[in-house]
């Protein structure tokens, strides 16, 4: 990067050395000029003293005669060098004189001037015509001597060398006052400079956005600074409205969750966060223009009953409790919700609100044990619940977050298994199928059942992932076998997009999707799922096998089994269980069997765990079993 001053120092040196350089050229150059006027005036004279000797000779006057009277006249010193005397010049400066008719030089001060005399027609005429010209061997035109002209220069030269040398001074003593102005010039720009990168390296840099206020020198360098403090005055404001729109929730215009995890940084007070019951369920039905002005009502309505409310979820308020006893902030809180949930009246529509709240006083994680407090709130469908009334939560809470970390783990380093169980046929007692069965395995080894998982997997979104591994790797396993796979996908499954086209492709690619065995897990919600029913159909288009899972112990309406024109079911693992004691198992049972039968399904029964079940199971007319009175899962079959 190059300095300022000094280029613009370069700038000023060059141009100075620019116009030296032309004084120099224009000194050689009228130099030039005043040595031809010089060289000039000497052919002058000799032209003058050759025009003359022609009538001075008639009176009897010689060459030398001639030169000395007009020596007389001017400075000029002439000499004359005939060819038949000692001429001082050599061969090679005849040749060029006779060539170029006339040659100088400059010698001590003097410009020495040289022109040939030739013989001319009045020499013929004069020494006694063609006889007399035979006679002293020369012709008409013939080289005869030399004519020198001595002309003093020195003072011409004196004058203009001095005239040079003052101009020359002149022009440093320019260059020297040009030199010091500039550096004065920029003493005081760089002080300018100076005064604006120190504001910026002090004030800017650590976050002081304050104006700069020193006084300018120039005023090129004050309008700069007017629009310094302009920029820092937009700064000032943005970073303003910034933090607002950091700290303030932009629909209430509340503090929110940072501003609450600020504050709490700052000072310690018991909390209560205040959850609106399915709020979601409320916006969708009356759309987010509704829901947002109840939102907007009801934080006015907080900021009426406590002196500091927060809006830290859309759903969601956080408020400190004014009270050190539990008892007297659990009647502050119930007041406070008992107003929340008088009507709200939006349009022509008057909606009607609960809510639930939870609450703590810990000095550690303040937030986080009060929202624990409002999830129990919820599980236990309790109005208000506070965290130091949660047994064991927090001894539950760690277990999940040690099960999380090994279930990331597990999927990040492959260690998702998948384990088989074999499927009887009660008749044959030959293995016809095989279900698939997740497990995972921490670091050490340790293998985990679904159900110390599968619940953590689904709340932190990592369920999906979990069964994409386990169909890739159970039809992996099977595409070269001649056994069923049997697979196992919920509601929650069907309705995920991404999952589905997975299952979609990935069942294309087997080459007999109707080895492929789908158990769903049974659910009312199905029946009410377009997207479940229309990937059940496009599942049997393609040969996949549909069971109902765990049949029996929840929904168990008998009618949708013929709707989705399902392959079969499982019976639930209780009914199985208890066949041999309770009789209200045994009839159900019956009745699942009668019925699969008239529908030309399929059943399996779970858990068979003993040869007395096995026995029961069969004599009922189940289909196939499966049990440890058969095997276990295994990840080897």
């Amino acid at each position: 990067m190059t300095n300022l001053f000094i280029k613009m120092a370069r700038i000023i040196v060059l141009s100075l050395l620019v116009a030296s350089t032309a004084l120099v050229i224009l000194y050689f150059i009228i130099y030039k000029l005043l040595i031809t006027d010089q060289i000039d005036k000497a052919k002058t004279a000799t032209d003058s003293i050759i025009v003359m000797k022609y009538s001075q000779m008639l009176h009897n006057n010689t060459f030398k005669d001639i030169i000395k009277i007009y020596s007389k006249r001017t400075d000029i010193k002439f000499n004359i060098y005939p060819v038949f005397g000692n001429m001082p010049f050599d061969k090679k400066f005849i040749n060029n004189i006779l060539k170029n008719n006339q040659f100088y030089k400059i010698e001590n001060d003097n410009l020495i001037y040289y022109r040939p005399l030739r013989v001319e027609a009045e020499c013929v005429r004069c020494h006694g015509g063609i006889k007399r010209n035979r006679y002293t061997g020369f012709k008409l035109g013939e080289f005869i001597g030399v004519l020198e002209a001595k002309l003093p220069i020195k003072e011409q030269l004196c004058k203009y060398n001095h005239t040079f040398l003052w101009i020359f001074a002149i022009l440093g003593i320019a260059l020297i006052f040009t030199l010091y102005y500039f550096y004065d010039y920029m003493k005081t720009i760089k002080t300018d400079i100076g005064t604006i990168l120190y504001y910026f390296r002090n004030k800017i840099e650590r976050g002081l956005y304050e104006p700069l206020r020193a006084k300018m020198q120039y005023v090129e360098f004050e309008k700069l600074k007017k629009e310094i403090n302009n920029a820092v005055n937009s700064i000032v404001y943005f970073r303003n409205e910034l933090i607002k729109s950091y700290l303030v929730n932009d629909l209430t215009k509340l503090p929110n969750r940072m501003k609450l995890l600020e504050d709490l940084k700052k000072e310690q007070f018991n909390l209560a966060i205040l959850n609106i019951n399915n709020f979601r369920e409320i916006n969708d039905y009356f759309g987010q223009d509704i829901g947002d002005k109840l939102i907007r009502l009801i934080g006015e309505r907080l900021k009426n009953l406590s002196d500091r409310v927060y809006h830290i979820n859309i759903d969601e308020f956080a408020m400190p409790l004014p009270y050190g006893v539990k008892e007297k902030n659990f009647e502050f809180v119930h007041n406070i919700i008992e107003e929340l949930e008088k009507p709200y009246k939006i349009y022509d529509k008057e909606i009607i609100l609960t809510f639930r709240c939870g609450m703590s006083k810990t000095k550690e994680n303040l937030l986080t044990t009060a929202d624990i407090a409002l999830e129990y709130a919820k599980r236990k469908k309790v109005k208000c619940l506070c965290f130091c009334d949660i047994k064991d939560t927090l001894k539950v809470f760690e277990k999940n977050l040690q099960m999380l970390s090994i279930l990331v783990k597990a999927i990040k380093h492959d260690r998702v298994k998948v384990y088989y169980q074999g499927i009887v046929d009660n008749k044959s007692l030959k293995v016809v199928k095989y279900e698939a069965l997740v497990r995972i395995e921490d670091e050490e080894g340790k293998i985990y059942l679904p159900s110390s998982f599968l619940d953590i997997a689904k709340s932190a979104n990592l369920y999906p992932e979990i069964t994409k591994r386990v169909f890739k790797k159970a039809l992996d396993t099977f595409k070269d076998r001649k056994e069923i796979i049997s697979l196992n996908l919920d509601l929650e499954d069907f309705e995920n997009e991404k999952l589905r086209e997975f299952v979609k492709n990935i069942i294309n690619q087997f080459p007999e999707p109707e080895r492929i065995t789908i158990e769903l897990l049974e659910s009312e919600d199905i029946t009410q799922s377009e997207v479940s029913i229309e990937f059940m159909k496009y599942l049997k288009s393609m040969g996949v096998k549909i069971f109902i899972d765990d049949f029996g112990s929840g929904y168990s309406n008998f009618s949708y089994l013929f709707n989705f024109e399902v392959n079969g079911f499982k019976i639930d693992g209780s009914l199985i269980k208890n066949i041999l004691t309770d009789k209200k198992s045994q009839m159900i049972v019956e009745t699942m069997v009668a019925f699969a039968k008239k529908g030309g399904m399929r059943i399996v029964a779970e858990y068979v765990e003993s040869k007395e079940i096995f026995e029961k199971v069969k004599e009922l007319g189940v289909d196939c079993s499966q049990g440890f009175y058969f095997s276990k899962p295994s990840e080897i079959i």
